[in-house]
């Protein structure tokens, strides 16, 4: 459906994110965000600590994309982070490959909360987590070393999130010799269980899928024919009105 041929105004009174079709299939499709910035960019809006970001590395897909996140002094931690605006259940991912370090961690972290987990990228397996983490997950992608590491936790207010690196299984204190280092790309945060598909951010947060403008659509018994669904906005004015 084409919205600039239309001669009327189309709306949706709802957030991308609160949108939501019942596709020909008869599944739920709804929106979906990246709510980090510069989500392949971490030389720009990502803080820093003990740890440098190279671009230019080869990556998952036979290009150049990826970054080295590399240690740059002996301290305890090697990270870099943000601290997006976001709420409810989340899941952070990442996309990985060891170099000389076989194991990242994620993590968020506040005042009163500091959650965690760790993966290790030599075997592909999962390491340890810490209360508050609802899940983990590592997926392989492809055949060169690349994995998708994922943490589902629930957001606090003022929660920062970080990806990190270390040489061994829950171990913050990785002193670091200033070559240590792992390749990353596609960073993603977003509402929900599970990491869904990447969707690529900048100076603003990513967004795809069902977004609030996108009109509904019904479809025939054989989920064909498919037309537009309009609903009127209707209100009732009366206060009250069942109490």
């Amino acid at each position: 459906y084409d919205q600039t041929r239309a001669d009327f105004d189309f709306d949706r009174q709802s957030s991308n994110l609160g949108a939501t079709r019942r596709n020909s299939s008869g599944l739920i499709e709804k929106g979906r965000e990246n709510l980090l910035l510069q989500s392949n960019n971490f030389g720009t809006t990502w803080t820093t600590s003990a740890a440098s970001v190279t671009s230019g590395q080869a990556d998952k897909d036979g290009g150049t994309e990826a970054w080295r996140l590399q240690d740059t002094a002996a301290t305890s931690e090697h990270w870099i982070r943000q601290t997006p605006s976001q709420s409810g259940l989340v899941t952070l991912s990442v996309y990985a490959k060891a170099n000389t370090l076989d194991f990242i961690w994620l993590r968020g972290v506040t005042s009163g909360s500091n959650v965690r987990a760790w993966f290790n990228l030599s075997t592909g397996t999962l390491g340890s987590t810490t209360s508050g983490v609802i899940d983990s997950a590592i997926e392989a992608v492809g055949t060169d070393g690349w994995y998708r590491c994922s943490m589902t936790l629930n957001h606090q207010s003022g929660f920062e999130y970080y990806i990190a690196i270390s040489n061994a299984d829950n171990a913050t204190s990785y002193a670091g010799d200033g070559a240590g280092s792992v390749f990353i790309m596609n960073s993603q945060l977003e509402i929900g269980l599970a990491a869904t598909d990447y969707i690529d951010s900048g100076a603003t947060t990513g967004k795809a899928g069902i977004l609030a403008d996108m009109p509904r659509i019904n479809y025939d018994a054989n989920g064909e024919n498919g037309s537009l669904l309009l609903e009127g906005l209707r209100s009732n004015v009366i206060t009250q009105s069942e109490y």
